[in-house]
């Protein structure tokens, strides 16, 4: 399970506790100190110009001041990464290695700097504003504290550099769909690395008006694109693997039909991996619906019944005319019913299921009665029938796609169990559905509001339609 620091993170809605700022700027503190030593030994050892205290100051000076501002847009603008420190540790460790990197290649020729690499490595374990607003401030910085450094004829390359890094970090994160498989990933940064060289080509040749500068360091140049290139391949698995962060890369991983739970789900028990594909269908559209990541959401659904694999026929999806239950008392059928949360959660762990994906296991049922059986024990004694002995035992969702799991799970299933069902019909389910989690208590832990909540309900009757479609019937009685 999570921590309990993560935990409690997680669950404070839209006040993230003081501590996550304070840690938040401890990140920004090792980063600043790690860029400012490694432009003093810069300095110190490959530079031929006479610097003294204030020149240091200034250095100090002018990359604190940035960095402060990068902290500002993201506790004001980002507040969601105060809710993930993982992530903003990680996007962070790739700010200051491409910086750091960038005031040692420079000794060398400005035009060897990586002007796109901090947006094309971050843009998995970010959104694409955070990553270009990471690759703004990339360029800045490293142009900033390398103009004392340089020698003055270097200024215009350095120039260049910046506008370079700009347009090209730009088109890498804004003109291409997200990358959702890690081929993608390198063939976006192939085409970035072209698009750096046909920019410098461009800027070059118009300051000159020649191709003479263009030529005379497109040595350089390549070898920064083509480095950029493998560089995205590389650094992108390691800082995943490292912070633990699951990238949209591992999601789409898991929900192939092969992945080791997902195959077993459709052999052992295909009734329940059928409501996990219609789960996850509804799930993508209500994620798209409140701004939640949809590919997470779609995992989730893949995932949320697996549990059930532990005792397939006990579920009615699995069921070919036989119920088991008929034959057991209800008390035990409610625990074999609600065990299945638990065992969800603990295959997920044994098949190295991610935590964001393997908790939605014990959320999607929350602390729901189990009703049928609830009302089967009723009907068998005429003493008081404790209700918390006919519950799920687990946990209430914790973030809003958990929430969103939790609708789509009871929706899906009532939805195809309805004679006839139509949009009217699903709205006033899906209604009911919601204001009894409410009264429950359901949605207590996580930051979900009552505007999100009605954009999922008519997400679900938008998109049952196409779901559950009745088929043609032609002339000769069949369907198609």
């Amino acid at each position: 399970m999570e921590n309990q620091t993560e935990k409690q993170i997680k669950t404070q809605g839209t006040a993230p506790p003081k501590s996550a700022y304070f840690w938040l700027a401890g990140i920004f503190a090792v980063v600043f100190a790690v860029i400012y030593i490694a432009l003093l030994l810069r300095v110190h050892f490959l530079s031929n110009t006479e610097n003294n205290t204030a020149t240091h100051l200034l250095y100090a000076f002018v990359l604190l001041g940035l960095l402060v501002a990068l902290y500002i847009y993201t506790v004001v603008s980002r507040k969601e990464l105060l809710y993930s420190l993982k992530e903003a540790g990680a996007i962070m460790t790739v700010f200051g290695i491409v910086i750091t990197a960038n005031i040692y290649f420079a000794y060398v020729s400005p035009y060897l700097m990586f002007v796109a690499l901090t947006g094309m490595i971050a843009l998995p374990f970010s959104k694409k504003r955070d990553a270009f607003v990471l690759n703004v401030f990339t360029c800045l910085i490293s142009s900033f504290l390398l103009l004392d450094v340089l020698d003055k004829s270097e200024y215009p390359a350095m120039a260049f550099t910046v506008i370079a890094g700009l347009l090209s970090g730009a088109i890498a994160i804004y003109s291409f769909p997200s990358a959702l498989t890690r081929l993608f990933s390198v063939v976006r940064a192939f085409v970035t690395g072209v698009t750096i060289i046909g920019i410098y080509f461009v800027l070059l040749s118009v300051y000159s008006l020649d191709v003479t500068l263009f030529t005379d360091n497109i040595m350089y140049i390549g070898i920064a694109a083509a480095a950029q290139v493998l560089l995205t391949g590389v650094i992108e698995p390691v800082i995943e693997a490292v912070f633990n962060i699951t990238t949209d890369y591992k999601l789409v991983e898991l929900t192939n039909h092969n992945a080791p739970l997902i195959k077993r789900l459709s052999v052992e028990a295909p009734g329940t991996f059928n409501h996990c594909l219609a789960v996850a269908n509804f799930a993508e559209i209500c994620a798209n619906a409140i701004g939640e990541d949809p590919v997470l959401a779609r995992t989730c659904a893949y995932y949320h019944d697996v549990g059930k694999l532990n005792n397939p026929t006990y579920f009615t999806e699995n069921q070919g005319g036989y119920n088991p239950h008929d034959e057991i008392l209800p008390e035990v059928s409610a625990e074999i019913i609600r065990q299945h949360t638990v065992d969800g959660y603990e295959l997920c762990k044994k098949y190295r299921v991610p935590e964001e994906v393997a908790r939605i296991t014990i959320e999607h049922h929350g602390t729901l009665p189990i009703s049928y059986f609830y009302n089967k024990a009723k009907s068998l004694t005429d003493s008081d029938v404790d209700i918390n002995e006919y519950r799920y035992h687990g946990e209430i969702p914790t973030g809003k796609i958990g929430a969103i799991i939790m609708i789509c799970d009871s929706a899906e299933a009532a939805i195809r169990a309805m004679d006839k069902p139509d949009g009217e019909k699903v709205d006033k389910l899906l209604k009911y559905m919601i204001d009894e989690r409410l009264k429950l208590g359901q949605f207590d832990n996580c930051a979900i509001t009552m505007q999100d909540l009605n954009a999922v309900r008519m997400a679900i009757v938008g998109a049952f339609g196409g779901l559950f479609h009745k088929r043609i019937k032609y002339n000769n009685g069949k369907g198609t």
